[in-house]
């Protein structure tokens, strides 16, 4: 069995399989009602692993291994398109494929895809690897992402035995140059074959299925035959919360993510109410945090992009765009550049998020946020504040609309029911924009709103 690094912090990983474990019994649909032959169906389950083989993606294969060998399933298919492991033990899944009496085929597809670091160890611990004509295997090492220092050259022997002892489980004896080669670089789908390393070329699934159809493969500790008749396939999905959290775990995502979980937690906090966008904010830094914990991350840089968005919300609160806010887009810059400094290429920053999110913050600042603390510490109209229940006199008749003057300033007014004569007190009893809801009252209005004003600006 392979050996594999201990994952650095175990409780993201934990928190995922504890509550994969409850939605598993959630029923997944087939295609079709599988048919029988010799004792097992012709149904195959049919699984993809896209990113990188994390918590979720581990919790998730070895659910469905499981699950295949009890539907009796003919085969597994798990079409495979990974950059490798991501601080996430693999020996779960090797050691249910190794186990299992599911015959598993690993088929590293589509044309552009490619199998790198423990994804390499799982197609070599399959019962039977394929690979598409454009697809590439390796480089093997490091095994996990994560754990890359430097440049990743240097002492890899325990990728070596790893990738080695994933091959012996499954009968594959590489050569000394094999291992080499899919150790330290990406091996095309021609060379991986002629190597060893993979059992065949399938550019379809159609063209896979028709190469498996009576094939005997070893599995379970006893000779499975695969059925001649049309297998029928069953395609078998992540959970709705394995989906977020595998999604979560991508560098660009994880750093978005970040970004808008400000965006919705500022706004809300100048529109308060726990709105969509405080809950939609809450959420985003909860998984952005949850893939910092497993990604490489710099925690300065982190730091750096909290004080940037202190900076600018404070600068703006004062009343413009100054020297705070210059210091906070300083800030921003430099934690976008820094964020993932030192880890492996496969997990850096694209240029295309490090661009799009301090534009998106500029833009959230300069006009969301600008909007929103202007709406807060805008001063209400002159006259508005404390009309509510104010008794006036109506300075035209009002039917239904007219003028009154209102604590001592002329207002447009409604009736809100009967007709009001001229030079009658009206109480107020609500506002509509720049207009006065108004009903007559017998209460007597103060001495200056009887006095007419000199000039009358109706406007």
């Amino acid at each position: 069995m392979p050996r594999t690094t201990t994952p650095r912090r175990r409780f993201p990983a934990t928190l995922i399989l504890l509550i994969s474990a409850f939605l598993h019994f959630l029923p997944v649909g087939a295609l079709a009602s599988p048919a029988t032959q010799s004792g097992r169906s012709n149904t195959a389950d049919y699984l993809e692993l896209s990113g990188y083989l994390d918590a979720p993606a581990i919790s998730f294969l070895v659910r469905q291994l499981s699950e295949a060998q009890a539907n009796d399933s003919a085969v597994v298919l798990l079409r495979v398109d990974s950059p490798g492991a991501l601080d996430a033990s693999v020996q779960p899944v090797l050691h249910a494929m190794v186990e299992s009496r599911v015959p598993v085929v690993v088929w590293i597809a589509p044309g552009d895809a490619r199998a790198g670091s423990a994804a390499v160890a799982l197609a070599l611990a399959a019962h039977r690897a394929v690979i598409a004509p454009d697809a590439t295997i390796g480089p093997a090492h490091p095994l996990d992402l994560a754990s890359y220092e430097g440049s990743g050259e240097g002492d890899n022997g325990s990728t070596r035995s790893a990738i080695a002892e994933a091959a012996e489980d499954r009968g594959r004896n590489l050569s000394g140059d094999a291992l080499d080669r899919v150790l330290s670089v990406q091996v095309t789908a021609r060379e991986a074959v002629d190597l060893g390393l993979a059992d065949g070329t399938a550019a379809t699934v159609q063209e896979l299925l028709q190469s498996l159809k009576g094939l005997g493969l070893a599995a379970g500790g006893e000779q499975v035959t695969l059925p001649t008749d049309p297998l029928t396939l069953r395609f078998v999905k992540m959970s709705l919360l394995e989906r977020l959290a595998h999604s979560a775990l991508r560098p660009e995502f994880a750093y978005l993510l970040l970004l808008v979980g400000f965006f919705g937690i500022l706004f809300e906090l100048y529109n308060p109410g726990l709105g969509a966008g405080g809950v939609a904010g809450a959420a985003a830094l909860g998984f952005s945090f949850y893939a910092f914990s497993a990604l490489p991350v710099s925690w300065p840089a982190v730091a750096a992009l909290v004080a940037a968005f202190a900076l600018l919300t404070l600068d703006l609160s004062r009343g413009g765009l100054g020297g705070l806010s210059l210091g906070g887009a300083v800030l921003l810059l430099a934690g976008t550049v820094f964020l993932y400094s030192g880890a492996h290429p496969e997990l850096r920053l694209g240029w295309a998020a490090g661009i799009a999110g301090p534009i998106m913050t500029a833009l959230f600042f300069v006009s969301v946020m600008t909007s929103a603390i202007r709406a807060r510490t805008a001063r209400p109209l002159p006259g508005a504040e404390g009309l509510m229940e104010a008794v006036g006199v109506a300075r035209t008749d009002i039917a239904p609309d007219g003028q009154v003057m209102a604590r001592g300033t002329l207002w447009r007014a409604r009736t809100l029911g009967a007709a009001i004569g001229e030079g009658s007190p009206v109480k107020v009893k609500g506002v509509s924009g720049l207009m006065l809801m108004v009903e007559p009252t017998n209460e007597a209005p103060d001495a200056a709103d009887l006095e007419a004003p000199a000039e009358v600006d109706s406007d």
